[in-house]
């Protein structure tokens, strides 16, 4: 049996190059963009809004708790997308509100 050398977990973690480093890098934008999101939503909604992210083509994309909710940002959106910058600083170009799965609710024994 041929044992592999142990990765010290720090070396994963900061490595510029690996899979947890860019997934770190990509949760730090996500939370950057809901905090821009949260800084220009009217305050109702401010608490509804669960999750933003930039997509490539400069889709913005909001995760919310109802439809209610969703419906409301939709029609803010016009007004929210010139506010909300991505990574390059480039305006987001469009936008679409998804409401948030709920799990399903399982039976008490």
């Amino acid at each position: 049996m041929v044992f592999k050398k142990p990765i010290n977990i720090n070396k994963l973690t900061t490595s510029v190059g690996g899979r947890i480093g860019a997934l770190q890098a990509a949760a730090a934008q996500a939370q950057s963009t809901l905090v821009q999101v949260q800084a220009v939503v009217p305050p109702p909604l401010k608490g509804a809004i669960h999750a933003a992210s930039f997509e490539a083509d400069g889709m913005l994309t909001l995760l919310v708790d109802n439809g209610s909710a969703a419906s409301r940002l939709r029609y803010a959106l016009p007004d929210l997308l010139p506010l909300v910058r991505d990574e390059a600083g480039e305006p987001a170009k469009k936008g679409r509100v998804r409401v948030r799965p709920r799990p399903p609710v399982r039976p008490q024994p």
